[in-house]
């Protein structure tokens, strides 16, 4: 037995592409298992009894239950049991953290040495496999129509979420989307080799079968108020993201060849820009240049890679350390792997122009952690150590502003000083009957699949309401 155990110590390594192909290309490359490998990855799984990697889950998928199924050969039931918390497989298999959510309470990892479950790995390969079988996939619905109506206002990760939820118990959802197509993040703001678009419009499509009625380019606040939707609908959900693109308060962050990560990877992804979203007058894509991406997370991740994909020379600037970056370990490694170069430890404090406002180069200052006791380490300047980055391109990942345009006119609705609905209750109820709010117009900004867990527990308050006509907001205060 001992020996069996040993074996299930050593994780299937995914496939990825080499350095110097995955840099010439847009393909996504990380390569994902095969039967086999998925087949040898799930078997290491001990199907706990009481699972822990659920409960570490936001959506709190039933994780041994999927992960039996491909022990069994039989990734259909899988990916049943996966549609019913999260419509989403195909993208949560690839962007969320897992190393910090399911995986890390995996019990292998007790063992000397363990590793875990590959559990993103693995609900990728269920999701693709019933993709790319041709097998025409048809979800459930638990209630044929109810008559209800229920609009929802924006179509990223949230509002799809919450429009699956609500369709399958019957009810009539239309979306909002103020821009030309839907996924929000997904599609503007994650680069296609991180997540191929047939992936996603797989899920997408699958969540529009149902008989979810979608109305793009439609800016709720301007086109049609919130309040003549309140009027049109039984209930409202506000799931708008909070994506507009920011900078950092710097001299010259305004120059010409200075943009916010959302502008940068929205031309990229889509060709277009947007002015909801993007304060960057112009972007111009970037070739044979000088980039510097300023930021230490999965955005900054995302532009860097693009960057080095469009032939430019890179560097990132991240005024903390490596350790403390909300990006994954492996994803740092591959950058280094295509020649991006690191600067830790490193504050932007100008974005220095030539005579024609155009970035020359960008100006900063090396930083120390002071340790203290209890508390994440400060970072303060050190004296002197000023020093100027050649560059013809800044692309600015240092988070995101709100935008509260489509509900800012609704008479009474709670509003905190970020301009977020932060107020909601734990059913996300805000403090307006027949209205409630998910994903990143409450949080600021978090995961795809934080916003899917909120999508979740709102459409369950939703039919609540719908079905008995109980508002029963609980304010925080």
């Amino acid at each position: 037995m001992k020996k069996r155990l040993d074996r299930w110590m050593d994780r299937m390594p995914m496939p990825v592409l080499p350095p110097d192909v995955r840099k010439r290309v847009f393909n996504e490359y990380i390569l994902g298992y095969g039967h086999t490998a998925a087949k040898d990855e799930s078997i290491r799984c001990l199907l706990c009894k009481t699972p822990t990697c659920m409960d570490s889950c936001p959506v709190n998928s039933r994780i041994p239950e999927w992960i039996e199924t491909i022990q069994k050969e039989n990734v259909l039931k899988g990916y049943e049991i996966l549609r019913e918390r999260n419509p989403f497989s195909s993208v949560c298999g690839r962007v969320c953290p897992q190393e910090r959510l399911c995986e890390s309470t995996c019990i292998l990892l007790r063992r000397k040495d363990g590793e875990s479950v590959a559990i993103g790995g693995l609900e990728r390969f269920i999701a693709d496999n019933v993709r790319m079988s041709g097998v025409q996939w048809v979800d459930k619905k638990e209630f044929e129509d109810t008559g209800k109506k229920v609009a929802i206002i924006g179509g990223g990760p949230a509002g799809l979420a919450a429009a699956y939820f609500l369709a399958k118990k019957g009810h009539r959802v239309t979306i909002f989307e103020a821009l030309p197509y839907l996924g929000g993040v997904m599609r503007y703001g994650i680069p296609e080799p991180r997540l191929p678009r047939e992936a996603l419009d797989w899920d997408i499509n699958l969540i529009l079968n149902l008989g979810v009625d979608v109305k793009t380019n439609t800016v709720v606040g301007e086109d049609i108020s919130i309040e003549q939707i309140r009027q049109m609908y039984d209930a409202v959900f506000i799931a708008v993201g909070s994506g507009r693109g920011k900078k950092l308060n710097i001299p010259g962050a305004d120059l010409k060849g200075s943009y916010s990560a959302i502008g940068f990877l929205m031309k990229v992804n889509t060709g277009e820009l947007h002015p909801l979203l993007v304060p960057d007058r112009k972007v111009e894509m970037p070739q044979n240049k000088k980039v510097v991406v300023v930021g230490g997370g999965f955005t900054a991740v995302d532009c860097a890679l693009v960057a080095v994909r469009l032939g430019n020379e890179v560097e990132i600037v991240y005024r903390r350390t490596k350790e403390s970056s909300s990006a994954r370990e492996d994803e740092w490694e591959m950058l280094e792997e295509e020649g991006v170069k690191m600067n830790w430890l490193t504050q932007p404090v100008e974005v220095v122009g030539d005579e024609e406002g155009r970035v020359k180069s960008l100006k900063c200052i090396k930083l120390k952690l002071i340790e203290e006791e209890g508390k994440r380490p400060k970072v303060e300047p050190i004296e002197g150590s000023e020093f100027e980055i050649p560059c013809d391109v800044v692309i600015f990942a240092v988070g995101q502003g709100d935008n509260p345009i489509a509900y800012k006119d609704l008479e009474g609705l709670n509003i905190d000083k970020w301009n977020n609905l932060s107020t909601v209750d734990e059913e996300f109820r805000t403090n307006v009957e027949g209205v409630w709010a998910g994903g990143d117009v409450v949080n600021g900004g978090d995961l795809v699949v934080t916003a899917i867990r909120h999508a979740q527990i709102a459409a369950k308050s939703i039919h609540k309401y719908l079905m008995t006509g109980k508002w029963e907001y609980k304010s925080k205060e």
